[in-house]
């Protein structure tokens, strides 16, 4: 989709450091088919990124000045060229570089009504996100960052060569090298990894780990469940900023701090997940991990 825009700036985005609410300035409001697109200057809302759609946007709602209230049914990141004063999101933004020109990135809110919210542009807004969901994404995808370094550890046998790319805690990084794709639903995740030739040329050992996958899941539980158990806390550094800002997952694991790019949302302490059940399982190019966690 493609539309003409004023917006100068990409959106301010606090959600990062667990913002459940907050002001924002209307910047862009359009009708589309599901209803409305909202644009605000900053907002709590974490959208899905188009990217990498691994996490499913928050739900919410926006207040206006006047009382109204409209619900957010879903939240997009789309693209802004100031200069050409054009709005892009889907598959034209997909299309985008990264890099390329001078796009910035926005979050799209789309928002349910039968009101005309176009009079609400350069008015002020309250932006609240429904906890409950926000959590229920929150806990698995912090599960799955630790699952995917409990994966590398447990894979360390099946390197029968030097790998150069490590993780923060010193093991190859075959979460980085094979994932293919990833998505996060409320208490549960999936990550699909491909285990093709390249892998192998660089020595790891693929027919001995695939006949081993009951041995390995059950390593990378035990694992799991030995951090879940520490308390440690779990940041998002910038806690607030642009949405197109690099954010860092830092959590203490084994003494070490581990630092691994990510653009979602997570819990406050590695004690917020209680249980935490990881099966592996053969697909047709490799395995696909499932990592389910539950609320503490």
């Amino acid at each position: 989709m493609k539309f003409e825009t004023s917006i100068t700036a990409g959106t301010f985005v606090t959600f990062p450091g667990g913002a459940l609410a907050g002001q924002g300035r209307i910047e862009f409001a359009a009708p589309c088919a599901d209803g409305w697109l909202v644009i605000a200057d900053r907002t709590p809302v974490h959208p899905v990124s188009f990217r990498w759609p691994d996490q499913p946007a928050d739900l919410g709602q926006i207040t206006f000045a006047d009382g109204v209230v409209v619900e957010i049914a879903d939240a997009w990141t789309g693209l802004v060229d100031a200069g050409a004063g054009v709005l892009l999101m889907g598959e034209e933004a997909k299309a985008v570089r990264k890099g390329e020109g001078e796009w910035q990135g926005v979050v799209v809110h789309i928002v349910q009504s039968d009101r005309d919210l176009g009079p609400y542009v350069g008015e002020e807004a309250r932006f609240t996100v429904e906890p409950r969901r926000r959590k229920a994404l929150s806990i698995p995808h912090t599960a799955a960052h630790l699952a995917a370094l409990a994966l590398n550890a447990a894979s360390v046998p099946f390197w029968t060569k030097d790998f150069a790319d490590s993780d923060a805690l010193g093991r190859p990084n075959l979460d980085k090298a094979a994932i293919e794709n990833s998505s996060i639903e409320p208490t549960v995740s999936t990550d699909v990894y491909r285990l093709g030739k390249s892998l192998k040329k660089k020595g790891f050992d693929r027919d001995a780990f695939l006949s081993k996958l009951h041995i390995v899941g059950a390593e990378i539980s035990g694992t799991t469940g030995r951090w879940l158990e520490t308390n440690s806390l779990v940041s998002l550094t910038p806690s607030e900023g642009l949405l197109d800002g690099i954010r860092q997952w830092r959590c203490n694991l084994d003494g070490i701090e581990v630092i691994i790019p990510c653009g979602g949302t997570h819990v406050e302490r590695l004690s917020d997940i209680g249980d935490v059940n990881i099966t592996l399982a053969p697909s047709e190019d490799g395995f696909v991990m499932t990592t389910r966690a539950r609320e503490a």
